[in-house]
């Protein structure tokens, strides 16, 4: 293991999980805990007014209303209000209640978990160095520097674990996500260390290009660790299972390119563990336990990169970035 700093990471991308009716909730957040972005906004208002430029801001009004999220309701015998919909709401919107309704797109919480029990505490005073950040934590809010925890809410959704809504609604199996290129862009939010002066590349006191290469390999990893748990729900041939099959393998070649790439002894032996338990377990349906075994043994390397790597000494990936980001990055005004 490098003796590399731990990284810090701001993401706003979104979302909660994929919770379904035919299949169990992925740990969604608590609804009932939900306070809404507007609590925010008072102490970040550039972070707010760049959400409101997103296509995660913007869906509340146009999702329910487009003809493809129509036809897919269709297909699967959805009626009503789609906002109302579980099977839409879990991933598409900001959820709040008891009986949760749609009160925004994704939003502040569907990355840093619903507020209620830490948003005091966010704001108030430290009467010593360290203090609000563990209390936060404790209280529930995913903190930016918890890479994983923030990173796997984005992979949760984009990654589709659904074979209903694939095979019968003809919905995708998940869109092109890469973490960098996403993060990078129009969804990006890092004004806090110059008080809303400037979106920088990377979050508080982070080098960018050291950062960039953090999030394109934990990117890298939790596609893999989902594309699994995603094979891991396919319980007959077709479309679903054929998709997440070839999501797999895509995955597992990115990886291996980083493997040749990265030039680090202690990378190339996380990545050895988790792409010979990928490789070694059947992608065929009906093989559950067996794909989140291999799944878990990801999250495990995952989870020791996020702690243990800060991307100075993986300069050898620079090749690999994305050069072009997803939508336009806010300025401020």
């Amino acid at each position: 293991m490098t003796n590399e700093k731990p990284n810090y990471f701001m993401a706003s991308v979104i979302l909660t999980l994929l919770s379904l009716s035919i299949t169990p909730s992925f740990g969604a957040i608590n609804s009932e805990k939900v306070v809404g972005a507007a609590a925010c906004y008072d102490c970040h208002i550039s972070e707010y007014e760049g959400w409101q430029a997103t296509a995660h801001f913007k869906a509340y009004n146009t999702l329910h209303r487009s003809s493809e999220a129509r036809d897919i309701a269709g297909k699967l015998n959805i009626k009503g209000n789609l906002r109302r919909a579980s099977r839409c709401m879990d991933c598409h919107y900001t959820t709040q209640g008891a009986n949760p309704r749609a009160i925004a797109g994704n939003s502040c919480e569907s990355c840093h978990g619903a507020a209620k029990d830490w948003l005091d505490l966010h704001s108030e005073p430290a009467p010593e160095p360290g203090y609000t950040l563990a209390k936060t934590e404790e209280a529930g809010m995913i903190r930016p520097h918890r890479l994983y925890r923030v990173a796997e809410n984005c992979y949760q959704c984009h990654t589709v674990r659904d074979e209903e809504l694939v095979n019968t609604g003809e919905h995708s199996a998940g869109s092109a996500f890469e973490l960098v290129a996403w993060l990078q862009g129009e969804v990006r939010h890092n004004f806090f260390i110059s008080e809303g002066e400037e979106n920088r590349r990377a979050p508080q006191e982070l080098n960018p290009a050291h950062h960039l290469r953090v999030l394109y390999v934990m990117g890298r990893i939790l596609d893999l660790e989902y594309s699994l748990r995603a094979a891991a729900l396919a319980t007959q041939p077709g479309v679903y299972a054929d998709a997440m099959k070839k999501h797999v393998e895509d995955a597992r070649a990115r990886l291996e390119e980083i493997q040749k790439r990265g030039g680090n002894p202690g990378l190339t032996s996380i990545l050895k563990s988790m792409l010979d338990a990928a490789g070694q377990v059947g992608l065929e349906p009906n093989n559950g336990p067996a794909l989140e075994r291999a799944a878990e043994t990801v999250k495990e390397a995952a989870q020791r990169f996020g702690s243990g790597y800060d991307g100075s000494k993986l300069a050898g990936l620079d090749p690999l970035l994305p050069k072009t980001y997803k939508g336009t990055v806010y300025k401020g005004n």
